[in-house]
């Protein structure tokens, strides 16, 4: 049985993203200013794409941070995951993903 464990992450190119982006995310579209791009693998094949980029509304966001400047932070901006990826994948994904951009 496979698990969200076995999933991998990594850093794909923005074109790659958005084509699965576009087949895959429940809207169809893209968010133009996403800037950081993960895709998310389970046996060395795409499964699923998550894209951080600048918050799309700055008055909301600005007051959630104290001290953080416009240009020092970043959000999810889609996600989008196919049938194959187990159950929890999205939340394994999102932690792999957060550790990442710590780093």
């Amino acid at each position: 049985m496979v698990s969200a464990k076995q999933i991998k992450l990594g850093v794909i190119n923005s074109k790659a993203a958005n084509d699965f982006v576009k087949k895959h995310h429940y809207s169809g579209k893209v968010v133009n200013n996403s800037n950081l791009h993960f895709g998310v693998f389970l046996n060395n094949r795409l499964h699923g794409v998550m894209q951080f980029g600048p918050p799309l509304d700055k008055r909301r966001s600005l007051n959630l941070v104290k001290d953080t400047a416009w240009s020092e932070m970043i959000e999810l901006n889609r996600m989008a995951f196919d049938p194959v990826l187990p159950k929890n994948s999205e939340s394994r994904a999102i932690s792999i993903a957060i550790r990442l951009i710590k780093k």
